[in-house]
């Protein structure tokens, strides 16, 4: 069983095969060496179903520091991103989702804004990139 939805969040996210497994990988900061993170987002609560089951909508940041000083460097970010984005894609389509509650079920996992540099180090050596997500699950009314 999870802890939290985000915690959750984190842990699937953190399995991707394009992931740098020795970045540190963060919830809810960025740190000031490269990284990645899952940042929240604000959320309506739920919404509900006619046979009363709850609708959730999370929404978040997946943030990743890293070199940003030359064209090489940013152009290899921009490649993870998209190799990224692409198993978002597959995960949704397998739908192969973060782990949840027993009386939970994913519905989708999409990716609603492509990664952008979002944050630029004072010294314009590393950059933030953020790519915003998206997962929706039903909680089944027992």
């Amino acid at each position: 069983m999870r802890n939290s939805i985000m915690d959750s969040i984190c842990e699937f996210i953190s399995g991707c095969p394009h992931i740098n497994r020795k970045l540190p990988f963060y919830l809810d900061n960025v740190g000031a060496e490269d990284c990645y993170c899952i940042g929240s987002s604000p959320n309506y609560p739920f919404r509900k179903d006619i046979l009363g089951n709850k609708i959730y909508t999370v929404t978040f940041d997946f943030a990743y520091r890293t070199a940003i000083s030359d064209d090489t460097e940013r152009g290899a970010s921009m490649a993870f991103l998209e190799d990224f984005n692409r198993w978002i894609e597959e995960q949704n389509e397998r739908k192969n989702f973060p782990a949840l509650k027993e009386n939970e079920i994913g519905l989708s996992l999409t990716v609603i804004e492509t990664g952008t540099l979002d944050e630029v180090s004072e010294d314009r050596i590393t950059g933030v990139y953020i790519t915003r997500l998206q997962f929706i699950y039903k909680e089944r009314k027992m």
